[in-house]
């Protein structure tokens, strides 16, 4: 029997809005049972499903496409999901994660729709893939600690706004300043990145009423502040075609991504 190369996603973006949440719920939830560990293959694996369930539909219609390792790909990655889910359910009494994990379903068929109608790249279709991948941030704390609680609903909303603003960001960067000529002014540039400034005050508003209201530590806001810093100087440096690096902005978002986790978890941890 020929062993076929798993099919992983590419996307490094995709990896970091897993894993970071992931880490979050992990590492701030009070207590860490062993079972997380089943927990974080579990939703490794429900990651990993998709990526075959979308090419098989992106290729529908390609009849050189090899859709039999695809769906025996799905079928592995998701029979795994589905063993860890069950077992925690069942073993471990973690009912809330078949409603939570109910919701990544529903996102992943929202996703997967989106794919054969080719609009999985627009605004609103990314977002509700970051909603679903911040799902792990409370269901990594639920399985750790057994415990669904503020603080795991505020770890997933806190990463939905974190990794929303990349969303708004690339396309800054990637889609509208290399089409437009740079404006003279300053403020003619912060004009034109209104979206995502927009956001990013909406998402500093949002956390600093989590903080008055006492539903996140004191010095959450403080892991915003690099992203905030960001989005002000790629507002400013404008982005020319010539000049356009993926790899870099790649780059620079997974080091940004890296620093807001360690910051939510010194803000989460701390005294």
């Amino acid at each position: 029997m020929k062993i076929t190369t798993p099919p992983i996603p590419k996307e490094h973006g995709a990896w970091f809005m897993l894993l970071v949440p992931l880490t979050l719920g992990t590492a701030i939830a009070p207590v860490r049972h062993g079972r997380v560990v089943v927990f974080l293959i579990t939703a490794l694996s429900f990651f990993l499903m998709r990526y075959p369930l979308a090419t098989l539909i992106r290729t529908r219609r390609r009849p050189t496409a090899n859709r039999t390792t695809l769906r025996r790909w799905a079928a592995f990655y998701g029979s795994l999901s589905l063993l860890g889910g069950g077992w925690l359910v069942l073993a471990h009494g973690l009912v809330w994660l078949v409603a939570i994990g109910g919701l990544g379903g529903l996102l992943l068929l929202f996703y997967l729709a989106l794919v054969a109608r080719r609009r999985e790249m627009t605004a609103y279709g990314e977002l509700a893939g970051i909603v679903g991948l911040a799902l792990g941030a409370p269901m990594a704390y639920y399985t750790a600690s057994g415990r669904l609680d503020t603080t795991a609903a505020v770890l997933g909303l806190i990463n939905v706004l974190y990794f929303g603003g990349s969303v708004f960001y690339i396309k800054l960067k990637v889609r509208q300043q290399p089409r437009l000529p740079a404006p003279d002014r300053i403020g003619e540039r912060l004009v034109k990145a209104k979206a995502c400034l927009a956001y990013q005050t909406a998402v500093l508003t949002i956390v600093l009423v989590l903080v008055a209201l006492q539903q996140a530590p004191l010095l959450t806001p403080l892991a915003f502040l690099p992203m905030t810093f960001k989005m002000l100087y790629g507002a400013w440096r404008w982005q020319d075609r010539r000049s356009l690096n993926l790899v870099r902005l790649g780059v620079a978002e997974i080091i940004h991504s890296l620093t807001f986790a360690v910051l939510v978890i010194l803000a989460f941890r701390g005294p």
